[in-house]
């Protein structure tokens, strides 16, 4: 009796922990349950997000937009090349065979072929061919294909040829070839649908997105790259450059006393071109501020053409406003009415939603490469040390423009294995390519090391390439930009670093406000200042010729410790000193002292270009002399 009361009793003591042990089963099951519904809520979500970009970008929108900018695209490209055969003389510049003595290239485009004179004509014609059947959508594939191989190889023959400009035209030309801009308003479907074919008359919206993508990129990196001490602090270079433009200068000088208008002029068009770039993408593609947004950038580039006569690209910009106005709009235009796609509208006439594409997988990798490497490649020069401006390492393909005001001098020494050092002075190239190369550490190593193989060619014996090169960067002194000591010969071009470029020095030692000032006083005088500094124990070699122009030259010490050798007497400059210098010899200036650099200044009764001359140095200004 007491082991059935007892059993009883075990029985009911566990079956609330049965009862409890299966609750918590159940409890699991449950959070189980919730939980595999969270995480197909989740995929689900995750799904539709992608599902709704996908169907953003693969919806159907009429082509008429890009069609319309392929059009003047295409006309600006034939007036850029016939302008630049019969106008410029671009091709006798730069590809005949017996001058330039060298052309400059690309490091990974070295070998290219450099076809005959009379080839190269035909190369220049074919690309203008080219242009013209993309412009009517004639033939389009295979317009766009070699519209862009032939306009990529005529740069890559000559890379003194470099500019942003041209690198946009590339980019563009490859988003045609993989894009349907003739589905509209082009030759291609007026004969197809002659023919009877069926056509398609919408494109995939990604086609304009990326179109627009590669516009913003251009305007919103160029901003980016203008938020430096520069621009932002000293207003330069268009300080420089704009007060050089008489209506601009007389202007500003009704409007504010005349020893002020270079900064304000300077300040204006540099935070306008900042802010402008910076927000004009956003304006684009706001509805709301899209108008205004037009009325700028016909503003901006207006001013840009007449100011710095830069042949096509600001009409090319101006013609990209086409590219952010909606498709349903431009179809409503009366010239283009009989071109719109009459399908356009979002539904059907069934109440249907408009069909969409499907982005196929090797497609969207190429997008997505191509827009990595444009939001990527703008910023490699943080990769190197230094400011990009000063040592020029990664500034290309990397909306870098108009930035920099540049003055360089160069003399090239030339040392014969056993001889004595002499000065080269027979530079064979044209003006574009000088310009391009005292500018361009590249093309500098190209030169050098061109330089030592035709002497050993003709000589039969190696010699060092050394280079006395000093550049003035946004009106700063000139400064040593090329170290005098090293063999240029003997660099590694493929070494993709400079290290053989003398860094940058402070500008706590540059009183720009004192150097205004001497400017003013030495042209009261007839003369011009030309002002150098250098690093303390640095000394500058150079000589006075006599025959030119140049009669009355001396030195006006700015600050630091400076002193002047002639023949071998030591005279220190105090500062504030003006010491005169004589004409037909040589004379050194040592820099000393304990700051970081000493700045002097050269006082000369001529133009900057014959006082180059008379140093036996080379500049634009003494080359535009001849």
């Amino acid at each position: 009796m007491d082991q059935q009361q007892s059993s009883v009793r075990l029985r009911q003591a566990t079956k609330p922990v049965q009862d409890i042990s299966t609750a918590n089963s159940e409890e699991k099951a449950t959070n189980g349950v919730k939980k595999q519904d969270d995480q197909v809520k989740r995929r689900l979500s995750s799904n539709d997000e992608s599902a709704g970009w996908m169907a953003m970008l693969t919806k159907r929108v009429d082509p008429l937009t890009l069609a319309v900018f392929r059009f003047l695209f295409g006309a600006a490209m034939v007036v850029h090349i016939v302008r630049a055969v019969l106008s410029q003389d671009v091709i006798e510049a730069n590809f005949q065979d017996y001058f330039p003595e060298l052309n400059f290239h690309y490091y990974f485009a070295m070998n290219i072929w450099k076809p005959p004179v009379e080839v190269t004509w035909y190369i220049f014609w074919a690309c203008a061919v080219s242009a013209g059947l993309l412009s009517i959508g004639f033939l389009y594939r295979l317009a766009s294909l070699s519209f862009l191989l032939l306009f990529t190889y005529i740069n890559l023959m000559e890379k003194a040829r470099y500019n942003n400009h041209y690198y946009l035209y590339i980019l563009v030309s490859f988003l045609f070839l993989i894009t349907d801009c003739n589905r509209s308003f082009s030759l291609d479907h007026l004969i197809a649908c002659w023919r009877g074919k069926k056509n398609e008359k919408t494109v995939p919206a990604w086609q304009l997105y990326i179109f627009r993508f590669q516009i913003f990129v251009c305007y919103f990196y160029g901003s980016i790259a203008k938020m430096n001490y520069d621009w932002v602090v000293r207003g330069e270079p268009c300080k420089t450059w704009f007060y050089r433009v008489e209506p601009i200068r007389q202007l500003a000088e009704l409007v504010v006393p005349p020893e002020y208008a270079p900064s304000v002029i300077g300040y204006f068009f540099s935070a306008g071109g900042l802010v402008f770039d910076f927000v004009i993408g956003f304006m684009l593609i706001s509805k709301t501020f899209r108008p205004m947004g037009f009325l700028l950038t016909f503003g901006f580039h207006l001013t840009n053409h007449f100011v710095f006569k830069i042949g096509t690209f600001p009409w090319v910009m101006m013609a990209t406003n086409i590219l952010f106005i909606e498709p349903e709009t431009v179809s409503k235009i009366p010239a283009l009415k009989n071109f719109a796609n009459s399908a356009y509208p979002s539904t059907s006439k069934d109440g249907k939603k408009a069909q969409t594409s499907k982005l196929c997988r090797p497609l969207f990798a190429l997008l997505f490469c191509y827009v990595t490497a444009q939001c990527l490649v703008p910023f490699r020069h943080w990769l190197y040390p230094g400011d990009v401006n000063w040592t020029m390492e990664g500034h290309q393909f990397s909306w870098r423009m108009m930035l920099n005001a540049e003055d360089v001098i160069l003399r090239t020494l030339i040392r014969p294995q056993g001889g004595a050092e002499v000065v080269h002075t027979g530079y064979q190239i044209n003006a574009r390519q000088m310009k391009r190369m005292i500018t361009d550490p590249e093309l500098i190593l190209q030169y050098a090391q061109h330089l030592g193989r035709e002497h050993l060619e003709t000589t039969g014996s190696p010699a060092s390439v050394r280079l006395d090169m000093w550049r003035s960067l946004n009106n700063r002194p000139f400064q040593r930009w090329v170290d005098p000591s090293v063999d240029l010969t003997t660099v590694d071009y493929w070494a993709f670093r400079y290290p053989w470029l003398e860094t940058r020095l402070p500008d706590s030692e540059i009183d720009f406000s004192d150097m205004d000032r001497i400017r003013q006083e030495a042209e009261g005088r007839g003369k011009m200042a030309s002002f150098f500094m250098d690093k303390p124990d640095g000394v500058f070699k150079t000589t006075l010729q006599a025959g030119g122009p140049c009669s009355n030259i001396s030195l006006l010490a700015v600050s630091g410790d400076v002193s002047v050798q002639i023949k071998k007497v030591h005279t220190p400059v105090p500062v504030g000193t003006e010491l005169p210098l004589p004409i037909g010899g040589f004379h050194r200036v040592r820099a000393g002292g304990d700051g970081p650099a000493s700045v002097w200044a050269y006082l000369h009764d001529c133009s900057p270009g014959h006082f180059h001359n008379a140093m036996m140095m080379v500049s634009m200004d003494s080359w535009e002399l001849f």
